[in-house]
């Protein structure tokens, strides 16, 4: 039996941040190489809940996945690695709002 070829995967999960002041809510997308979307989510949420213990941080239920391109594809600068659609009835400005949720926590590297 031969195996399926694994294709490319952005990930989106949710988490909420325990231990800071406000308790801030984090997005990430992260890539993966699966047989199916399925497979992609399940690894997603692996990955999730390890990364949420090591930092101390809840796991939102929802994970997000997007096939960004097959797996002899090359993934590099500039691929979209996630997207989606909103079907809202908002003017531009509106819509920015609505994710707009002020001042994004950053860390500068050295």
């Amino acid at each position: 039996m031969s195996q399926e070829p694994k294709a490319w995967y952005g990930a989106r999960t949710f988490y909420r941040w325990l231990s800071w002041e406000n308790r801030p809510y984090e997005e990430r997308v992260v890539l993966f190489r699966a047989a199916s979307l399925d497979e992609a989510i399940e690894l997603a949420g692996r990955e999730s809940a390890e990364y949420a213990e090591e930092g101390g941080f809840e796991v939102l239920d929802m994970v997000q996945a997007y096939r960004i391109c097959d797996g002899d594809e090359e993934v590099g600068a500039g691929t979209e690695v996630f997207s989606a659609l909103h079907a809202l009835d908002l003017p531009a400005n509106a819509f920015l709002d609505r994710y707009d949720s002020g001042p994004a926590h950053t860390r500068i590297g050295e």
